[in-house]
């Protein structure tokens, strides 16, 4: 058999139907559209095989796998880290271990609808964790309610989501060449509106605003309450227990030893309709692969035959945005609702309580910083760091430095597994790199938030493992 072919171009129709999408749409819709390129219909063609080698352990991977062993596939999980769960990853204070804080992945959405079902299926239980939304800017503090946009930017909004529902193909593609930040002053937002949401969705996209595609995040906000300040926007739930029982119970499912942790992949290589996978030390064969890493980190693996030079070029222009998370141990919660979160003009862009609804009087909370702010923090000592972080909370409570008992951070953007928290898409980039990362190589295909309609969240890298899984097992 001749080796399976480089990754083919996305047609003219393709390219048609890939620009009318909005972004939480774009992915699924997209993957129906690749089932037409001849390099799908070659994986297509691996139906009957049993086997699959998932690179990547977390959720994206671990739920391909689960999917596929459930189905009688031999399945092989190959794990750079020396766990499994990828960016989710809870954590336990030593001098507080009833209470559980994450490091990584945090919420599920009520429209998350493909991770709440795996946990139900699982029975792994979620508690209701939504939170209420304080503002601190210009060192002032304004409470739930105290605080809101014009009516000037309510009316400016309100404008841009009738125009969006009759955009066409061309107005998105136009669009997609903005930034968020010029947009929003372009449709009329006043500059003290803009200032507040650059601070919240900045937040969701982990980058200013002023380096984000308008056209990737009015999808996400369109059919959004985006400017009600108390609109949860799928911060709504937690894993009792913290979310890395979801990845142990995915992990607690595969075959004993299909599991190789601390075991980063060298090459893949395709020959007569098989692939083989090489770590620094061992090897696995078998009729099919998910490659279920980051993009971040698709260059540093050898193909053979190589990726098309067009895929390559869009896993090394792909961005993944640079998040610090500190959590915070508290001995008391002098934090004014158990509901609290604070949107904040000061070092950390927000702080929320991550201990929500947990028994004791301790508490956590988390400070989480994006983009610049987050380098500057990442390069701090720990007791530099613990001393910004107090003065911001102080206007808060004056009690914040005296109550912190240890905190722990985790400055995503020094991960060398992924380089930043998840991906971005700057301005141009949603049409042209984004269906190319998709494409499938050969019998490889790919799985990751980075190519979820869910863009970002815990669900995108659910979705698209058990759409990965399903291309195999039809």
């Amino acid at each position: 058999m001749n080796p399976a072919p480089q990754d083919a171009q996305t047609t003219t129709k393709d390219k048609t139907i890939l620009a009318s999408l909005t972004r939480r749409a774009f992915l699924v819709n997209a993957a129906i559209a690749a089932c037409g390129l001849p390099l799908y219909a070659q994986t297509k063609a691996a139906k009957p095989t049993h086997s699959c080698i998932v690179v990547g352990a977390g959720f994206a991977g671990l739920t391909a796998a689960y999917r596929l062993s459930a189905a009688g596939w031999n399945v092989t999980v190959l794990e750079a880290r020396n766990r499994p769960g990828g960016r989710v990853w809870s954590h336990n204070f030593a001098q507080a271990p009833e209470l559980v804080c994450e490091m990584g992945g945090e919420w599920i959405g009520k429209s998350h609808k493909q991770i709440r079902a795996l946990a139900e299926e699982l029975n792994i239980p979620l508690e209701p964790h939504a939170n209420r939304v304080w503002l601190l800017q210009h060192g002032q503090l304004h409470g739930p309610g105290d605080w809101g946009f014009s009516p000037e930017s309510h009316s400016a909004w309100q404008r841009f989501v009738e125009q969006y529902k009759h955009y066409t193909d061309q107005d998105k593609r136009h669009l997609d060449q903005y930034d968020w930040w010029t947009w929003l002053g372009k449709i009329g937002m006043t500059d003290n509106d803009r200032r507040i949401r650059e601070i919240m969705d900045s937040t969701d996209f982990g980058e200013s605003i002023r380096q984000i595609s308008a056209f990737s995040v009015a999808g996400e906000y369109v059919d959004a309450d985006y400017l009600n300040p108390q609109s949860t926007d799928e911060m709504d739930l937690h894993v009792r227990g913290g979310n890395t029982l979801l990845i142990k119970a995915l992990a607690a499912h595969l075959t004993p030893g299909a599991l190789h942790l601390s075991s980063p992949v060298k090459s893949i290589t395709q020959r007569a309709g098989r692939v083989t996978v090489s770590t620094a030390s061992e090897k696995f064969t078998a009729d099919s692969c998910i490659f279920a890493a980051p993009a971040s980190v698709l260059n540093s693996v050898q193909f053979d035959p190589p990726l098309s030079p067009a895929k390559s070029l869009a896993a090394d222009e792909l961005e993944y945005c640079r998040i610090i998370k500190t959590q915070m141990l508290f001995d008391r919660r002098f934090w004014p609702a158990e509901d609290f979160s604070l949107m904040s003009d000061e070092t950390s862009h927000e702080y929320f309580h991550s201990t929500q609804g947990q028994p004791g009087p301790r508490g956590i909370l988390c400070s989480y910083a994006v983009g610049d702010k987050a380098d500057v923090l990442a390069s701090q000592t720990k007791v530099d760091r613990q001393f910004q972080l107090m003065h911001d909370l102080n206007a808060v409570s004056p009690d914040a430095a005296a109550a912190l008992i240890d905190t722990v951070d985790q400055p995503w953007q020094d991960d060398p597994w992924v380089h930043g928290a998840y991906a971005l898409y700057r301005p141009g980039q949603s049409f042209r790199i984004r269906p190319l990362l998709e494409q499938p190589h050969g019998k490889v295909l790919f799985a990751g938030e980075h190519i979820a309609d869910w863009q970002g969240f815990m669900e995108g890298a659910v979705s698209t493992g058990e759409i990965a899984a399903q291309h195999l097992l039809r």
